[in-house]
C-alpha cells in the first residue's frame, strides 16, 4: 500500500487548496439557493424619457401624461446637443418626439411618422418604448373605433393603460415535489460545475504530481506492478471522491433543514453519478502529462465550457437548439436532464432519469478505459 500512501502525503500537501476550494464553493452554492426564488414576480422598469412634443394637442398632452404615469419625465430642451449629451451620460434613456399632427392622425387611423426618437444605440429602452407607444395608439384607436369621443377615447385610454397587471414567471411544468422543491434544486443544479472544479482541481493536481516522470520511472524500477499501481491510485481517489462528495452532501442537509426525504434521495444519487464521471475526467486530464499551467487552464476551460454547453449556467430550454444538441456530448447535459425531471421542469420518467444515469456512466467508462489505456501505452514506452 507504499502508493496509496505516497497519495495521501501529496494530497497532505495540497490540503489547503482543497479546503480553499471546498469553502468557496460550498458558499457559492449556498448563496445560489438561498436567493433563489420559486416563483418571481415582474415589474416594469421606470425609464427616464423626454418628451419632445410637437403637436401641443389634446392627444399628446394625453399620452405625455400617460407616459408619466410609470417613467420620469426629464425637463424638455430642444438643443440636439444636450439631448445627445444627457443620453450619453444616461440622465435620459430615450428621447420622444411627438410630432406635428400626431392627433389628426391619431383620429384618422393613419400610422406614418407620429413619433421621433433620439437614443444612442439600439437598446432596450429603445425596444421597450416602442412596444409602449403602439400599444398606446392601438388602444386608443380601438376606442375611437367603438364609437367614443376623442376625449373620451383618451381618458378610457388613460384608464386602462395605467392598471398594472400581476405577472408572475412559472416552468413549464408544477410538477415539484414538496421533498425537493425548485428552490432547494438550485443547490444541485450547480453541483455539475461544482464537482467537476474541485475534482479537477484537486484530485486532478495529485495525480499530475504522481504522475511526474521522476516518480513514475521510480516506481518502474521498484517491485510495484504497472496494475498494483494503478489499483493503489483508483482506491486513494476514491476514497478522496467520496469525502468531498459526502460534504457537499452533508452541507446540504443544513439548507434541506434536516435528512433528505422521497424524491430528493434521487437527487443525491444523480450527484453522485457525476462525481464518478468527474473523478474519471480528472484521471484522464492528469493522465496526459500536462504542465501544471497547462493542466490548470484545461480544467478551468473544461468546468466551465461544460457548465454552459449543458444547462448548468442557463436553463436548456433557453439554449438554442445547436448549443444543446452539442451539450449531449458531455456528461452534464445529462446530469441536467435529470435534475430537471426532478424538479419538475421537465415531466418525471422513471425510465428517462435511469437513462440519464446510464449515460453519465457510460461517459465514467469510457474515460477510465482510457485512462488505462494512455497508462499502459506510456508503461510500455518506459519499457522501451
Amino acid at each position: 500500500m507504499q502508493v496509496f500512501k505516497s497519495f495521501f502525503k501529496v494530497l497532505k500537501k495540497r490540503s489547503t487548496s482543497l479546503i480553499i476550494y471546498s469553502a468557496i464553493f460550498l458558499f457559492i452554492s449556498f448563496m445560489l439557493a438561498g436567493s433563489s426564488e420559486t416563483d418571481k414576480n415582474f415589474k416594469e422598469n421606470s425609464l427616464s424619457i423626454m418628451v419632445i412634443d410637437e403637436d401641443n394637442s389634446a392627444a399628446s398632452k394625453a399620452l405625455t401624461e400617460s407616459i408619466g404615469r410609470k417613467h420620469k419625465l426629464k425637463e424638455r430642451t430642444d438643443s440636439t446637443d444636450e439631448i445627445t449629451e444627457k443620453l450619453y451620460w444616461n440622465t435620459v434613456d430615450y428621447a420622444l418626439i411627438i410630432k406635428n399632427g400626431f392627433e389628426h392622425k391619431l383620429v384618422s387611423g393613419s400610422s406614418d411618422d407620429l413619433f421621433g426618437e433620439y437614443h444612442v444605440r439600439e437598446s432596450y429602452s429603445t425596444a421597450y418604448m416602442t412596444t409602449v407607444l403602439g400599444q398606446y395608439v392601438k388602444t386608443a384607436r380601438a376606442c375611437l373605433a367603438a364609437g367614443k369621443t376623442l376625449d373620451e377615447a383618451l381618458t378610457e385610454t388613460a384608464d386602462i393603460l395605467s392598471k398594472d397587471t400581476e405577472t408572475v414567471f412559472r416552468s413549464k411544468n408544477d410538477d415539484s415535489s414538496g421533498d425537493y422543491s425548485r428552490k432547494f434544486s438550485v443547490f444541485f443544479q450547480y453541483m455539475p460545475y461544482i464537482l467537476a472544479a474541485v475534482l479537477l482541481s484537486v484530485l486532478g493536481s495529485v495525480l499530475v504530481s504522481i504522475n511526474r516522470k521522476d516518480l513514475r520511472y521510480r516506481t518502474d524500477c521498484s517491485g510495484i506492478s504497472p496494475r498494483s499501481f494503478t489499483m493503489q491510485i483508483f482506491a486513494g481517489s476514491l476514497v478522496l471522491v467520496v469525502g468531498i462528495w459526502m460534504i457537499y452532501m452533508i452541507a446540504g442537509t443544513f439548507l434541506y433543514g434536516g435528512i433528505y426525504r422521497g424524491i430528493a434521495w434521487l437527487a443525491v444519487l444523480n450527484s453522485l453519478v457525476f462525481t464518478i464521471v468527474s473523478a474519471a475526467l480528472a484521471m484522464f486530464v492528469s493522465s496526459l502529462n500536462l504542465e501544471e499551467n497547462v493542466f490548470t487552464a484545461v480544467s478551468v476551460v473544461l468546468s466551465l465550457g461544460m457548465s454552459f454547453l449543458c444547462g448548468v449556467f442557463i436553463p436548456l430550454s433557453v439554449l438554442g437548439d445547436s448549443v444543446a444538441a452539442a451539450g449531449r456530448f458531455f456528461p452534464a447535459y445529462w446530469y441536467i436532464r435529470a435534475n430537471d425531471m426532478l424538479n419538475g421542469t421537465d415531466p418525471f420518467d422513471a425510465a428517462k432519469y435511469a437513462g440519464c444515469l446510464g449515460i453519465q456512466l457510460a461517459f465514467a467508462a469510457v474515460l477510465i478505459i482510457l485512462t488505462l489505456a494512455v497508462r499502459r501505452s506510456k508503461s510500455r514506452d518506459a519499457a522501451a
